[in-house]
């Protein structure tokens, strides 16, 4: 009899006995216990002995079915820090407030000539090049001057065609008809390539030119320039491309996750490491398709500004302004504790005492983070401080459950280059 009584003590006992070991918690990762001294595995500080009255405690928040009460997953119980701790800790808050914030992304883009602008100058008669007037990539050239001298047979044969044409006119009907026949061979020569001018000295001197100049139709930078002189050319080639002196597009590199934020339209603010000054345009074109070597989407901003200022191929900072944010609760950045799955922040509720509270998290714009959860407006979170009143929180077994909330994807906008 005695010996079932002792059996049956011993079994009640072992509880209670258990609920008294000794229990060491890392005073960063509340997560991290065990029963006996050691390091924290994460970040290698000294466990630390938590005390009997927090062991039962947190046995009992654990276990409010049996009528205890249980830690609510957002907010913890208040726990004291008085003043001249707080000043030795350097304590620092910040008031949450609900408002929209005003995204904007900040990437990179290249200059580049504005293709909707270039010029590609084909001959108009197969033939060879006599003399190159412009024979250096980059020159600048007015509306009016020479590029180039070609000898081109097919030239030569309209010219004198349209000299016999003049010869024989009065041979041909009324003044109507001649006047007909003068201008297709007028056309027949302005479609090979000769100017007015040209065809006009031609009518005076009677004299068909073997070798013919071709003039810039545009003022512009040569910015392409595929012929020597002596090659032979030929219709289809292109044999240079002038660019305007201002036209210039900005082209953006865009994060593909971007995709659905960056619009048409948006406005972009463009400065430069190299050269100062603002300058401001708006996204006028978005490529369908990724780049193959950044895998970034390419957005196209026309610039107001000209070569001699922005020098073609530079890299430009832009910032991209995004479409406002729903107004929420905003608080720093700075006042963020993540930890593992959990974030979190420390709120001081009164002088001297403090509670660890949940929160969910939404974008991060500059140094501001949309709270979806787990405050309101008006409550002072610790902005300086908080991760050694987090540890305090930790010790004593006042932190919230490490499963109650899972940070949201957040979105960096504003002071990050992409």
């Amino acid at each position: 009899m005695k010996a079932r009584i002792f059996w049956i003590l011993l079994i009640l006992a072992t509880p209670f006995v258990s609920a008294q070991e000794p229990v060491y918690v890392c005073p960063m990762h509340s997560e991290v216990t065990q029963h006996e001294p050691g390091q924290c595995p994460i970040c290698g500080m000294d466990l630390v002995l938590k005390s009997s009255r927090e062991n039962n405690g947190e046995h009992a928040s654990q276990h409010d079915e049996m009528g205890h009460v249980q830690h609510s997953p957002v907010t913890t119980p208040l726990f004291e820090v008085d003043e001249q701790q707080q000043r030795a800790l350097g304590v620092a808050t910040s008031t949450a407030t609900r408002r929209a914030l005003q995204p904007n992304l900040s990437v990179q883009g290249q200059v580049r000539w504005a293709e909707n602008e270039q010029l590609h100058i084909h001959p108009r008669a197969k033939g060879w090049i006599e003399q190159l007037y412009v024979d250096v990539e980059g020159a600048y050239v007015k509306k009016g001057e020479p590029l180039y001298q070609i000898y081109a047979p097919d030239l030569v044969v309209a010219q004198d065609d349209y000299l016999q044409l003049l010869n024989s006119l009065q041979q041909v009907g009324d003044e109507q008809k001649q006047a007909n026949f003068k201008q297709r061979g007028r056309t027949r020569l302005k479609l090979l390539g000769m100017t007015d001018e040209q065809i006009m000295r031609l009518e005076r001197t009677q004299e068909t030119r073997y070798t013919v100049d071709y003039f810039a139709p545009q003022a512009g930078y040569v910015t392409a320039l595929n012929i020597k002189e002596g090659m032979y050319i030929m219709p289809e080639q292109s044999v240079m491309t002038l660019s305007g002196e201002q036209a210039l597009w900005l082209m953006l590199d865009i994060p593909p996750r971007y995709a659905d934020q960056v619009k048409v339209g948006q406005m972009v603010h463009i400065s430069s490491h190299a050269v100062q000054g603002h300058w401001m345009g708006k996204i006028a074109y978005i490529y369908p398709d990724l780049d193959p070597v950044t895998q970034t989407l390419t957005a196209r901003v026309p610039l107001q500004a000209d070569s001699d200022t922005l020098a073609v191929g530079s890299w430009l900072n832009a910032h991209i302004e995004l479409p406002q944010l729903e107004a929420t609760i905003v608080i720093p950045v700075s006042s963020l504790i993540q930890v593992g799955e959990q974030n979190r922040v420390v709120v001081k509720t009164s002088a001297n005492e403090f509670s660890v509270r949940a929160v969910t998290t939404g974008s991060v714009v500059g140094d501001h983070i949309q709270i979806l959860s787990g405050l309101t407006a008006g409550d002072e979170v610790v902005t300086n401080g908080q991760f050694m009143l987090d540890s305090e929180a930790s010790l004593q077994g006042l932190l919230p459950e490490s499963s109650s909330t899972r940070p949201m994807m957040q979105h960096q906008h504003g002071g990050m280059h992409d």
